[in-house]
């Protein structure tokens, strides 16, 4: 499988070590992913505008990982801006947040995030996490048993 044939997980998180996490997360469960680290939620609206494609509800092809906070356009802002619109509501956003609050919980639920993910402690959670959401979301089919972490 080529990377341009691989599902993007744009991770968008202003903290470098997260990205490097879920890189190495990715390649340790041996996920046919490609991982975009984006810092900023506008650098996250430039990238949503200028795709070409339109997101298939029933096949995505990205999922954004997205931060609720970050320094200028934070998470809240940039989820809210992609749910309204409807050529990009259809993009599987999945809040990955340090903050258990259940304010922020609710909230991002209220502006229609598919989900809400506290960051883990540790590498092997957050390898199990992602192998969980590259199930959820891109299908079993396109990873083989034996890639699976055990």
């Amino acid at each position: 499988m080529t990377s341009d044939s691989q599902p993007l997980l744009l991770v968008v998180d202003d903290d470098p070590e997260d990205l490097l996490l879920v890189r190495t997360a990715v390649k340790r469960a041996h996920l046919p992913l490609v991982v975009k680290g984006l810092q900023d939620g506008e650098s996250l609206m430039g990238f949503v505008k200028n795709r070409n494609s339109i997101p298939d509800p029933l096949n995505p092809s990205m999922v954004i990982l997205l931060d609720l906070n970050m320094p200028g356009k934070d998470g809240r802002s940039c989820l809210r801006e992609i749910k309204q619109n409807t050529q990009w509501a259809d993009i599987p956003i999945i809040i990955f947040s340090t903050s258990d609050s259940p304010e922020d919980i609710q909230n991002s639920y209220e502006l229609h995030a598919n989900s809400y993910i506290c960051k883990p402690d540790d590498l092997i959670q957050l390898e199990r996490i992602l192998v969980t959401l590259y199930r959820y979301w891109f299908g079993p089919s396109m990873m083989s048993t034996q890639e699976a972490p055990p």
